[in-house]
C-alpha cells in the first residue's frame, strides 16, 4: 500500500483541501495513480477534481482503462472534452480501445476533428504492431533547416510532446533521413545548416512490425525512440522505449501463462473472477488430461510386460519425472531464444542436433545413477540395464522434442509459449513410457 494512502485518507474525511494539494503536488503522476487504485471511487473523484488540470491529465494517463473509464462517465462535458483533446495519442488510443461502441461514438463527436481522426488512424492498426504501439505526438524538422530554424519548430511542436530525445530530421518527402539531438541544438550555432549536423542511419521499423520484432530492435540497437514508417518510408509516428517496457512486460506475462498453460493472462490477477479463472485453466487442463490418457493406454498395452516384472513400476515415477523436466528444460531455452531472436524457424535442424546431444550426455549421467540405484536395491543388473538405458534415451528424446516443438508451433504462426511445461511433459511422459516398456519387453524376450 502506497505510504501516502493512510494520510490522504485522513485528509479526505476531514475535507481538508489545500493539505491534500501540498501532499499530491510533490508526489509523481504515478504515485497518485498507486493511491487511486486504493480509493474508493468516491474518494478517487475527490481527490481528482482538486488536482490542477495538467497533473490531473498526467495521473489520468497512468490509470488503467478502468478508472479512465469511471472519471469520464463523470466529470463534467468540459473537462472530459479537455482530457481527450490533451492525452498522449497512444494512451488515448489504449483507451478507445476498451470502449463500447456508444462510448467510443460519443467521444470522438465532442473531441476536435483533428485529434478524433488521430484516434481512428491509430485504431485501424492491430494494438500488437508498431502502427498500434507508436505516437503520433513527436517532433521533426526538415533537413533543409539551420539551427535557429530548427529551434523555432521545436519551442512549436514540443509542447504537446510528452517525450523529446532525438529529433528527427525529414526529407521533402516525410522520410526520416536523420536525426539530431537537444545537445546538437545547444552546442551548434543558429546559422549552422542540419543536413551538414545530422547523424544518419535512423533505425526504423515498418508500421506493421509484431510488436515482439519492435522490442528487439530496441534492444539490439539501444534507442530511447524509434520512429514508425509505411510502405514508402514516410513517417507515421514514433514509439519511445516506456512503450516498449510495457510490451516486454506484457509478452513475458503472457509467455508465463502459456508456458504454464493458464490461459491468456487477465488484466490483473484479482481482476479475473474465480469462475473466469477456472474456466481459462480447466480448457488446457482437459486436454492434457486426455493427452495423459495416452499414459493408461501405454500401461495397458505393456501390461504382460509389467506383470512378468513388477519391480519395473518401481523406477516408472522417476523415469517420467525425468524426462518430463529435461524436456521443459529444453522448452524453456528455446522459447526464450525464439522470444529474443537468437533462435528462428531455419535453425530447427541444429537446434534439434543440438539438444539431441545434450540430452544424451545428461541422459548418461542420469542413466548411470539410476541404473546404479536399481543394482543397490538389488534388482541384478538386468533391471539395471533397461532402466539406465531408457534413461537415456528417454532423456534425449525429451530435449529433442523440447527444442523441435516450439520451433514447428512457430512456424505455424502459434505462439511457441503454447508448447507449454505440461503439455511437453505430457508427450514426453507418453513417449517414455512406450520406450521404457518396448526395451523391458525386448530384453525379457531375449533372455527367455
Amino acid at each position: 500500500m502506497p505510504i501516502l494512502l493512510p494520510g490522504i485518507r485522513d485528509l479526505i474525511e476531514d475535507r481538508a483541501d489545500k493539505d491534500i494539494m501540498d501532499v499530491l503536488t510533490e508526489a509523481s503522476p504515478q504515485d497518485i495513480a498507486e493511491v487511486f487504485d486504493s480509493l474508493s471511487a468516491p474518494e478517487m473523484m475527490y481527490v481528482f477534481n482538486l488536482l490542477p488540470f495538467e497533473l490531473a491529465i498526467d495521473v489520468f494517463e497512468q490509470l488503467d482503462e478502468e478508472k479512465e473509464n469511471q472519471i469520464l462517465e463523470v466529470i463534467d462535458r468540459k473537462k472530459k472534452i479537455a482530457i481527450l483533446n490533451r492525452m498522449a495519442s497512444d494512451e488515448r488510443a489504449d483507451l478507445f480501445e476498451k470502449l463500447d461502441e456508444k462510448h467510443k461514438k460519443y467521444y470522438l463527436s465532442i473531441m476536435e476533428k483533428e485529434e478524433a481522426e488521430d484516434v481512428k488512424e491509430l485504431l485501424s492498426y492491430p494494438p500488437d504492431t508498431a502502427g498500434g504501439l507508436m505516437t503520433t505526438d513527436y517532433v521533426a524538422i526538415y533537413e533543409w533547416m539551420n539551427i535557429g530554424d530548427a529551434a523555432k519548430e521545436i519551442r512549436e511542436t514540443a509542447k504537446d510532446v510528452d517525450f523529446v530525445y532525438d529529433i528527427y530530421v525529414l526529407n521533402r518527402h516525410e522520410r526520416p533521413i536523420g536525426f539530431i539531438t537537444m545537445r546538437d541544438l545547444i552546442m551548434h550555432k543558429p546559422e549552422e545548416p542540419i543536413g551538414k549536423i545530422m547523424k544518419g542511419g535512423v533505425v526504423k521499423t515498418q508500421i506493421d512490425c509484431n510488436q515482439e520484432r519492435v522490442a528487439a530492435l530496441f534492444s539490439k540497437y539501444d534507442v530511447a525512440t524509434m520512429p514508425v514508417v509505411d510502405k514508402k518510408g514516410v513517417i507515421k509516428g514514433v514509439i519511445t522505449v516506456d512503450d516498449v517496457i510495457d510490451v516486454i512486460e506484457e509478452e513475458d506475462t503472457e509467455d508465463m501463462y502459456h508456458f504454464g498453460a493458464a490461459g491468456n493472462p487477465p488484466d490483473s490477477y484479482f481482476s479475473a473472477g474465480i469462475f473466469g479463472t477456472a474456466k481459462r485453466r480447466m480448457s488446457w487442463l482437459l486436454i492434457l488430461v486426455f493427452a495423459g490418457f495416452l499414459s493408461s493406454l501405454v500401461i495397458e498395452r505393456y501390461s504382460s510386460t509389467l506383470q512378468a516384472m513388477l519391480i519395473l513400476a518401481a523406477f516408472i515415477p522417476v523415469l517420467m519425472d525425468s524426462g518430463g523436466n529435461a524436456g521443459t528444460q529444453a522448452a524453456a531455452v528455446v522459447i526464450r531464444g525464439i522470444a529474443v531472436g537468437d533462435i528462428d524457424f531455419k535453425d530447427i535442424w541444429r537446434v534439434v542436433g543440438r539438444e539431441f546431444l545434450v540430452g544424451a550426455l545428461v541422459g548418461v549421467g542420469l542413466g548411470s545413477l539410476t541404473a546404479l540405484r536399481a543394482i543397490l536395491m538389488g534388482e541384478g543388473g538386468l533391471i539395471g540395464f533397461i532402466v539406465g538405458l531408457t534413461m537415456i534415451i528417454s532423456v534425449a528424446v525429451a530435449t529433442t522434442l523440447g527444442g523441435f516443438l516450439p520451433l514447428i508451433f512457430k512456424k505455424l504462426k502459434w505462439d511457441p509459449a503454447l508448447m507449454s511445461g505440461p503439455f511437453v511433459t505430457t508427450i514426453v511422459d507418453v513417449t517414455s513410457l512406450g520406450i521404457y516398456f518396448e526395451i523391458a519387453r525386448r530384453m525379457l524376450t531375449l533372455i527367455r
